[in-house]
């Protein structure tokens, strides 16, 4: 999720907050280039714009800490984090959700977590590469998510560990017109899902949000069962690779593959899905659904004057059930332009406006940090 930093209140515990008239607004001097992984606590309200939410507004906070080792040294431990998000959009969506990343000293180990709370009116196309947007129906359902990654350091930039989920869709609404109500798509009235999954990460990037330079890896599996009180039996494998590497100065280009299989009895909300705001800019989120998913995205990011920059993206890929369901006849391209406002030199974090073309069409996006 992208957001954009109305104003910000924090509260450092090694430092003292520097004043200026951009600070109000969440931006850093352009010459404060020096990462400063201060504790503390900051709160925000923050504002966003995606095709599928419409405008949406909230508050986030962030509680940063570093834990010590018993030389009581943080020098080779990262920043851990605490995070809290509250969102209500114009679509009448609400979600709010905690998150946690905490290493341990050393970075020995790495835990990671999540607990979410939706209520989502969301839009259903059907299944399959082929769907068309004139058999859009509007449903609508509430749902709970826990999530908790434990992963170990093998080796240099390696983490491998497992991972639990459990999730919960009920309270399903639906439009009187839909296919939804008839009760023919694999979880359309929700249900319980509990899986335990297996997780390996390669990361070597300069920076976590936005890179000039390295790689990052994952390849992770989830098993649904009975046996651990899943509703579904199913099995969903996700893999998620990035690439930069810095042309020269500031000028990066990145390249993303992104793929997620199940199979299975695979319910409807767990399937594959193509669009948003992070992968094929330029189809609405979960667009097009099915078993499978592919995509190959690149972006070329560079700097203009003072704090502007510009994106130029292209990306493609499909859902499928079967490989005989691809065909360059149905496969999805998206491409557009972009251009970024520099908030935080240190950390690199930029605000951003997408203008995104797809075969429907086109979408722009406006929030803060790089889609991938």
């Amino acid at each position: 999720m992208f957001i954009l930093v109305l104003s910000c209140k924090s509260i450092f515990s090694q430092e003292k907050e520097r004043r200026s008239f951009f600070s109000y607004f969440g931006i850093t001097p352009l010459n404060d280039t020096i990462r400063k992984e201060s504790t503390g606590l900051m709160f925000a309200p923050i504002l966003f714009y995606t095709p599928d939410t419409r405008w949406s507004a909230g508050a986030a906070g962030l509680s940063a800490f570093r834990l010590k080792d018993k030389n009581d040294s943080l020098a080779e431990t990262r920043i851990s984090y605490l995070k809290f998000l509250g969102i209500y959009t114009f679509n009448n969506q609400f979600d709010s959700e905690m998150s946690w990343n905490v290493f341990t000293p050393l970075e020995r180990y790495l835990i990671k977590g999540k607990l979410n709370f939706r209520n989502f009116p969301d839009r259903f196309y059907g299944i399959g590469n082929q769907s068309l947007l004139e058999d859009r129906e509007i449903y609508a359902y509430n749902s709970f998510l826990f999530n908790a990654l434990f992963m170990k350091k093998m080796g240099r930039h390696f983490f491998a560990g497992f991972d639990y989920e459990f999730e919960r869709e009920y309270n399903f609404r639906y439009d009187e017109t839909g296919v939804l109500q008839f009760g023919e798509v694999t979880g359309y009235n929700g249900g319980t899902g509990s899986a335990f999954g297996l997780v390996s990460v390669f990361d070597n990037r300069d920076n976590i949000l936005n890179a000039y330079k390295g790689m990052y890896a994952e390849l992770s599996s989830y098993y649904f069962s009975e046996w651990f009180g899943s509703t579904f039996n199913f099995a969903k494998i996700n893999v998620n690779v990035k690439q930069f590497n810095e042309l020269r100065d500031k000028h990066i280009l990145a390249f993303q593959f992104k793929s997620r299989l199940t199979f299975g009895d695979t319910p409807m909300l767990n399937m594959a899905t193509l669009g948003g705001d992070d992968i094929l800019r330029g189809y609405a989120s979960n667009r097009f659904r099915d078993n499978h998913f592919f995509a190959l995205q690149s972006e070329y990011r560079f700097p203009l004057f003072w704090r502007f920059g510009m994106v130029a993206f292209a990306g493609g890929g499909d859902v499928f059930s079967r490989p005989q369901d691809l065909s360059w006849r149905n496969m999805k391209y998206a491409g557009g332009l972009g251009f970024r406002f520099l908030v935080n030199a240190a950390e690199r974090i930029n605000g951003r406006i997408d203008f995104s073309y797809g075969s429907e069409g086109f979408n722009f996006y406006f929030g803060v940090s790089e889609s991938f």
